[in-house]
């Protein structure tokens, strides 16, 4: 019994060593999902990359268990004994042979794998027939020969831009103006079945793109492009981290990308660009509201600083003030609240203005009381000059000015015309 006693452990050792391994190279149990392989399932490149690192760590683990299970068994089967003397062993010519052509083929199997995978990590394939409908004269297109492009070049392009510490994410369009670019922050939006090609770059520090499910890692560095791509096959919400120590905040630095179907990203899109421009536009007339309000105080501080030099009583520069303040409003209206240039349409000396539109103030309004021109002003159908028709002149001023705007308009013009 003794005889078969040895060669049954041997067995057993093997044939445990060998279901350890098979365990391990499982690779569809969900529970070891980004634990021993990059995780994928989001993208056929991070498919790829998870593939080829399985199939690596598979060989692995075959030479890891293989010699370990060899030495395990070499250990307990030719163990001291008591009284045995050991056998004098020179070398086996054949064995080493044998593992030296076996390490070499390992390395020739990994070369052959790697390059039958890398074009799939790298090269995006054409958008799915049920994805975004990228045209090259559409707004949604990729340009430029530094990155790789789909086999028909038509991609949805998105310059990824890592800041400390969020994502800015801006899609490109036909004009080359990328101020008025559609572009989202931390979260990007794309349509599923269409190539999405990202240009990686970083507005001040080190930082890495890295969104697990949809490839691998690109580093996104000040004053250099990293390009990758990604192609999502079903909606859903794709989570990521930058990847690379950029400051005290890094940890809260995420990213994720939502994939919708190209309905609702058109959808999502053409109220993203109305939102854009609502806004520059409420931008414009805040600048021109605060250049307005710059001017005032400074036409107000002139004149003060003009009576202080004088010697004069400073109790007249609120007045002159107001009606320099007039003037401006006279000559450049309020664009903050749409109210028109009075000089566009009417004539003033004082102004410099020679509006045809309407009458000539310097006439239809000499020797008027200041009463009279403000109630020209809110109500302009009360005093209809003769050879004017009524509904000529707004008559939203009372509601586009300000009280105080009125006011000093009325010093403006009644001063002017009247010298009081």
């Amino acid at each position: 019994m003794r005889v078969h006693v040895r060669p049954l452990r041997a067995r057993s050792a093997i044939a445990l060593g060998l279901l350890t391994a098979a365990a391990v190279l499982l690779p569809a149990t969900s529970a070891f999902a980004g634990v021993i392989a990059p995780e994928g399932g989001g993208s056929p490149n991070a498919d790829a990359i998870r593939q080829l690192y399985l199939i690596i760590f598979g060989l692995g683990c075959i030479v890891f268990f293989g010699v370990g299970g060899l030495f395990l068994v070499t250990i307990y089967r030719y163990r001291a004994r008591k009284g045995a003397v050991p056998a004098q062993i020179h070398g086996n010519t054949r064995l080493e042979i044998g593992w030296t052509l076996g390490a070499a083929a390992l390395l020739v199997v990994i070369a052959v794998v790697t390059f039958i995978k890398l074009p799939t990590i790298e090269n995006p394939p054409n958008s799915g027939a049920t994805g975004l409908p990228v045209t090259s004269n559409g707004s949604f297109i990729a340009q430029g020969a530094s990155q790789n492009l789909p086999p028909n070049g038509k991609s949805l392009a998105i310059d990824v831009n890592g800041q400390q510490y969020v994502w800015r994410y801006t899609y490109a369009d036909n004009d080359k103006i990328n101020l008025n670019n559609v572009f989202a922050y931390q979260e990007m939006v794309v349509p599923i079945n269409t190539t999405v090609t990202l240009s990686i770059r970083s507005q001040d520090v080190a930082h890495s793109w890295w969104i697990p499910k949809l490839g691998g890692k690109f580093d996104a560095i000040p004053g250099y492009t990293n390009y990758t791509w990604f192609k999502i096959s079903k909606p859903g919400l794709y989570r990521g981290q930058c990847a690379e120590l950029c400051g005290r905040n890094h940890a809260n630095m995420t990213a994720q990308v939502r994939a919708v179907t190209p309905t609702q990203f058109e959808a999502w899109y053409a109220n993203q660009k109305q939102n854009i421009i609502a806004a520059d536009k409420l931008a414009a007339v805040q600048r021109t509201a605060l250049n307005a309000q710059a001017a005032r105080l400074a036409a107000r501080a002139k004149v003060q600083n003009a009576a202080a030099n004088a010697g004069t009583s400073t109790t007249i520069a609120p007045a002159a003030a107001a009606a320099a303040a007039g003037k401006t409003l006279f000559v450049a209206g309020n664009p903050a609240t749409g109210a028109l240039a009075c000089g566009a349409c009417h004539t003033l000396s004082a102004a410099g203005t020679a509006g045809q539109t309407g009458p000539n103030l310097d006439n239809v309004l000499k020797g008027k009381p200041s009463s009279f021109v403000l109630s020209s002003i809110v109500n302009p159908s009360k005093n209809i000059a003769k050879g004017y028709a009524d509904h000529i002149m707004p008559n939203t001023y009372g509601k586009t000015l300000t009280k105080n705007q009125i006011a000093d308009l009325v010093t403006y013009i009644d001063t002017s015309v009247n010298g009081k």
